[in-house]
């Protein structure tokens, strides 16, 4: 099935690159931080069939561009928004991990825009102060060309239990190419009011999925958002991490949710 590469210009001047495939409802893809395009590109042609898919690159990632610093998410919300934009009617959301928050940022700002929304573990327990000194600590390595302890950095202080250095190594090594986009996901996160109770307005239709192998953070966030949100139901998708393998899964429950 063909692809078609595609960009907009977001608010602030912004290029940001997203990806179809598929005919018929529009369904946005929100990818999560350092996750690379391969999981939602096997998402996309699994729903393609039944929806036109798109999957965006968000900015500080692959070939969006770059905005001021410190990012905030207010400004990712604008690039999806300029995204959903392009579209006749309102598309299906689909937010992975600080992709939901990327989401729920501009739902906050305009409901009208997405019709169902659907997040995996948007990671709103680590909003606010709990990652600041990892932040710190990761813009060191950053400025001493260490781009690899960076990626180490953050799994260390968010995995539990901890794995050891010599098991995150090869992923850190893999990923590394893309620990300025970390950095910037970091800030926004780090810079997020983490009283989410304003969330509460956002009445559109919301899927809730989490895995059952998940880390602790990922089970408390979907937990609170399920006490926030109005109109949301959560799903446990059996076997699946923080970052699901099975894309068949996440596919199937979308295509349940997203009529």
């Amino acid at each position: 099935m063909s692809q078609y590469r595609e960009a907009v210009e977001s608010a602030d001047g912004t290029r940001i690159v997203f990806h179809s495939r598929g005919d018929g409802p529009a369904l946005v893809i929100v990818p999560g931080a350092l996750v690379t395009l391969d999981l939602y590109f096997q998402l996309a042609e699994l729903l393609a069939p039944d929806y036109r898919v798109l999957v965006v690159e968000r900015r500080e990632y692959g070939e969006s561009g770059n905005g001021p610093r410190p990012a905030e998410f207010t400004e990712q919300a604008a690039d999806l928004a300029a995204v959903l934009a392009t579209l006749d009617d309102p598309a299906f959301v689909f937010g992975h991990s600080a992709g939901g928050l990327v989401a729920l940022h501009a739902l906050h700002r305009d409901q009208s825009i997405v019709r169902r929304l659907a997040l995996y573990e948007p990671p709103v327990t680590l909003a606010g102060s709990p990652l600041t000194s990892t932040l710190e600590t990761i813009r060191q390595h950053m400025a001493a060309a260490r781009p690899a302890d960076a990626i180490i950095e953050f799994f260390t202080a968010i995995v539990e239990p901890t794995p050891p250095r010599a098991a995150l190594q090869p992923l850190a090594d893999g990923l590394a190419f893309r620990a300025s986009g970390l950095v910037a996901d970091l800030e926004c996160l780090t810079a997020m009011n983490s009283d989410i109770t304003p969330w509460s307005g956002i009445d559109v239709p919301t899927l809730l999925l989490a895995g059952e192998l998940t880390d602790p953070y990922g089970t408390a966030s979907v937990e609170r958002l399920r006490a926030t949100l109005p109109d949301a139901r959560t799903i446990t998708l059996p076997g699946q991490f923080h970052h699901p393998h099975d894309a068949a899964a996440v596919a199937a429950a979308l295509r349940d949710f997203f009529v």
